[in-house]
């Protein structure tokens, strides 16, 4: 019976704290006043030689004894805690320093409790008795408080210091000591009291604290750790590897057509998606793992004691995660995922250093198609410098005179007369040489370089073609960027041509099916007001789309351009024969001209001209060309020779182009 009393006491005295960091930060606090203490220690040790002096017991030197080597215990723990590394995570050590704390409480509480009783029981009645007591009274009412966070440590103190003064108090057996230690019970109760309520409080506040710190670092839609947190747990995570010396991965997956459900379906279908693919990240990792939201469909997956293999491992279950449709009422949406990952060095890594090559990996798969993962290589790194190095360069490559246009001519087969020449872009970068196009382009168009570029071309070519033969177009070609900017751009266009003098009719502007994926209703209305104006419209690399049969029946095309592909392959398969014929047959048909590129063999062009295309652009007639030196070259009749038999098939210029070369 009193062993489940003094059971039921302790519990409600000292409740179990509910969260390890609120525990962490209350044992702190034990040690956050050290002034206190000092001023606690020094009073009494005042205290007690004024006691002694007054009364001439020579039992108070044992007492200011026993007072000084606590002060000393007490100030000295509080040196070493402060001099010692602590965690949160080491509840061990937590324990005990919250013990050495107790402990000394205790004693000092113990202390003044027998200081008092020793006074009241031996120098009843005197001046002494009236400063102990005192003394004694105004501990037990103010300097145990400073514990209350602690009711174990608070109790235990009150009650080491009032039960031997009480007890002392009704020894003495007259109303006034009887009276004063009624008043100390009661005094006594209402601080258990006190310092129950006050760990009530504390416990709620910190509760309710966490929960408001929760919802601000949790994603709302998923219940995922935000940004801010996730950077903030990778943070900690990398410092805890750099000491134990195991190894932290990041995984970036971000999921791929989620924009197109989004905009189809609207923003409600889009969040269940979002929640669910969540879920689905949650349960191919281990609960160790942190997994985050950190943009609108991209997650992230932080890996505690993981190698190569083992983040390989989980990026592949992550992306078979997503294989599944996501059901959200009656319709099922396809949404898979492309995903990148790093692993922090063991030299260790920042932060920034493992999301900048996570996410070099992410835009790796990205770039080899849907639904992969690429691991980070230092490759990847090279690649990306170098881009955002050309990046730059390329701001001022336009300034500096690096770009410049190469010419390739169109030519009629039949009598060798140039038609069209295509103007090519050209890079000659200061440090680095000449860049390829299939490089610099995409950065340009990325970056809206183009626009600016775009200009230049269009107008330099055009000012170029002038000087050739009235008979003699010009073909450039245009970016999905600068097709954007709609009725400004063929604005643009107008203005142009009526600066540099050149007629409509000798230009011809070439696009790719990309300009017409983006916004077909927006690009038929464009391609029909530069068709008004009396410029010519190509669509290039016609067959290797999605839809260019259909392209051919919404928009009004002046010419069309057969991919190099075709060309290339018409020799060896006649599927590829069957196909040019069938495109040549409905271009005549829409009275839409034709024209052959990559034409590099005379086989090649006898095929061709079987079909009846009797527009060719490739090596066997002429390479690209500076302008300085293409003026001579389409003059005058362009023909081929058949190559020696140790070059067989490759072009090569007749003697009279030579010549003028």
């Amino acid at each position: 019976m009193l062993n489940s009393i003094a059971k039921a006491a302790l519990s409600w005295l000292d409740i179990s704290i509910p969260d390890q960091k609120l525990h962490f930060q209350l044992v702190q606090d034990l040690y956050s006043t050290p002034k206190s203490i000092v001023s606690a220690t020094i009073a009494a040790l005042v205290v007690i030689a004024i006691s002694a002096a007054l009364s001439g017991d020579a039992a108070y030197a044992w007492l200011f004894a026993g007072f000084l080597a606590v002060g000393i215990a007490r100030t000295g723990s509080i040196f070493f805690h402060r001099r010692a590394r602590h965690s949160v995570e080491d509840l061990a050590l937590t324990m005990k320093w919250e013990r050495r704390a107790m402990f000394g409480a205790w004693s000092f509480a113990a202390l003044v409790g027998l200081s008092g009783a020793y006074t009241v029981v031996l120098h009843s009645g005197k001046n002494v008795e009236l400063l102990v007591d005192c003394c004694v009274m105004g501990y037990i009412a103010g300097i145990s408080s400073r514990n209350a966070s602690r009711p174990i440590i608070s109790v235990g103190q009150v009650s080491f210091t009032v039960l031997p003064f009480t007890i002392a108090l009704l020894s003495r057996a007259d109303v006034v000591h009887i009276a004063l230690a009624t008043f100390i019970g009661v005094l006594y109760v209402s601080i258990i009291a006190i310092c129950r309520s006050m760990f009530d409080n504390i416990v709620a506040r910190h509760k309710a604290y966490r929960e408001v710190e929760l919802i601000a670092r949790r994603d709302t839609l998923t219940d995922l750790w935000n940004r801010t947190a996730f950077i903030e747990l990778l943070e900690k995570r990398l410092t805890d590897a750099a000491d134990t010396g195991e190894k932290t991965a990041l995984i970036v997956v971000d999921l791929d057509r989620f924009k197109d459900v989004n905009d189809t379906f609207g923003h409600q279908t889009g969040d269940v998606v979002l929640r669910e693919a969540g879920e689905r990240i949650k349960a191919a990792v281990r609960p160790t793992d942190e997994v985050g939201r950190i943009g609108g469909d991209e997650f992230v997956v932080a890996l505690v004691n993981a190698d190569d293999d083992r983040t390989h491992a989980v990026a592949k279950r992550l992306l078979a995660s997503f294989s599944e449709p996501f059901t959200v009422g009656p319709i099922r949406h396809l949404c898979g995922a492309s995903i990148g990952y790093a692993v922090a060095t063991e030299g260790g890594s920042t932060v920034e250093e493992l999301f900048r090559n996570a996410d070099l990996a992410l835009y790796e798969a990205k770039q080899s198609g849907r639904g992969q993962i690429a691991p980070y290589a230092e490759a990847i790194s090279v690649r990306y410098e170098r881009r955002r190095e050309l990046e730059s360069d390329l701001h001022f490559a336009l300034q500096a005179g690096e770009l410049e246009l190469v010419y390739q001519p169109i030519v009629d087969p039949r009598s060798g007369r140039t038609i069209c020449c295509e103007a090519l872009l050209r890079w000659n970068h200061a440090k680095r040489g000449p860049i390829s196009p299939s490089e610099f382009i995409p950065i340009a168009e990325a970056t809206e370089l183009i626009v600016p570029i775009g200009a230049w071309v269009l107008a330099t070519a055009c000012a170029e073609a002038t000087r050739w033969p009235a008979d003699i177009s010009v073909a450039i070609n245009l970016s999905p960027a600068q097709f954007r900017y709609g009725k400004e751009f063929v604005d643009m266009v107008i203005k142009t041509l009526a600066r540099v003098g050149l007629p409509a009719r000798r230009l011809e502007l070439e696009i790719t099916e990309s300009v017409l994926i983006d916004d077909s209703a927006a690009a038929l209305t464009i391609i029909g007001d530069i068709r008004n104006a009396g410029i010519g419209v190509s669509l290039d690399d016609f067959g290797t789309g999605y839809a260019s049969l259909a392209y051919l029946n919404d928009f009004p095309f002046s010419k069309i351009k057969i991919d190099r592909k075709f060309s290339q392959g018409i020799e060896i398969s006649p599927r590829t024969a069957a196909i040019i014929g069938g495109i040549a047959k409905i271009t005549r048909d829409l009275r839409i001209e034709l024209v052959a590129e990559g034409i590099e063999t005379e086989n090649q062009l006898n095929h061709m001209r079987c079909f009846g295309i009797n527009a060719i652009q490739g090596y066997l007639f002429c390479r690209p060309l500076p302008a300085n030196k293409l003026l001579d070259v389409i003059n005058a009749p362009m023909t081929y020779e058949t190559a020696d038999s140790d070059r067989q098939n490759q072009p090569r210029l007749s003697p009279l182009r030579s010549a003028n070369l």
